[in-house]
């Protein structure tokens, strides 16, 4: 399987360690996770940390940090763009706003839901899932709409975030342990955000992408016309949970909206899906 990198901030090490494989199918031997730090916050140090990365055989990249969009941020979009790597972001967990690198077109950003299980009749166990207040999202000011997005009907010239979305209230995330006291806490407790999202999305793609080496076939590269494709016509409620009520300030509707994105992934057929993209 080829290596999955987390890349983090040393301020926020901790949060790498919310990255997790769905059980899907079980890893290849030898599977790796690389956890790399960036020696501060700083962008030059962030865009290193990615570059060491991809140039240490990670075909997945997860990022749960951002910062507020900026002039120039154009610049740096090159460092997500690698043959064969697929790059994830959270959106950002304060509502309708747009942060960077999930705002980068090579980027895939990731919102936020409320998800509520129980007893169904489907298999799956949703009793309600609704956009996340928290979720970040909107327009970018920098970076203009890319073609992905260009069948949208997207309301502006700039990129939409985020692209899709996994669940990130902290009042139905998921359960972690950390043995390292964080924000107080240590043992099993429950987390949220957007920083969970990332790295669940990265999973899925690094499940697709074992798949694709079973066949000799290439990791994906940037992984949106995939996504995109995979939303068309019957293939959406197929691939995709479309999220319609709730709002960030921007409401949920039907297909692509600023809160959720795509939706939410039906994984069983998503993975095979991106496993047999071009």
């Amino acid at each position: 399987m080829r290596p999955f990198a987390l890349v983090v901030p040393i301020a926020i090490l901790s949060l790498a360690l919310l990255g997790f494989v769905p059980a899907q199918k079980p890893p290849e031997p030898g599977a790796k996770i690389l956890l790399v730090v960036a020696r501060s916050n700083s962008f030059s140090d962030l865009m290193g940390a990615v570059d060491y990365a991809t140039s240490h055989g990670a075909h997945v990249v997860s990022m749960s940090w951002g910062g507020s969009e900026f002039s120039g941020e154009t610049s740096y979009d090159s460092h997500f763009y690698k043959p064969n790597v697929v790059s994830t972001a959270s959106s950002g967990d304060g509502g309708g706003r747009t942060l960077y690198p999930g705002a980068s077109p090579h980027v895939v950003s990731v919102g936020g839901t409320t998800l509520n299980l129980g007893s169904t009749s489907d298999g799956y166990g949703v009793s309600s899932e609704i956009a996340w207040s928290g979720s970040g999202g909107g327009a970018s000011g920098h970076e203009p709409v890319p073609t992905y997005q260009s069948s949208y009907g997207i309301p502006s010239s700039w990129r939409d975030v985020p692209d899709v979305s996994f669940d990130a209230d902290p009042n139905t995330g998921v359960a972690v342990y950390d043995s390292t006291t964080y924000q107080g806490q240590k043992g099993w407790f429950q987390v949220g955000g957007t920083s969970l999202g990332a790295p669940a999305w990265a999973s899925l793609f690094a499940l697709a992408n074992q798949e694709r080496a079973s066949t000799s076939t290439l990791g994906l590269t940037d992984g949106h016309a995939a996504l995109h494709n995979l939303a068309t016509g019957g293939g959406y409620a197929t691939n995709y949970r479309d999220i319609t009520i709730g709002s960030n300030g921007y409401p949920a509707g039907t297909g692509y909206d600023p809160v959720t994105g795509l939706g939410i992934p039906m994984a069983n057929n998503l993975v095979p899906g991106l496993a047999g993209s071009n």
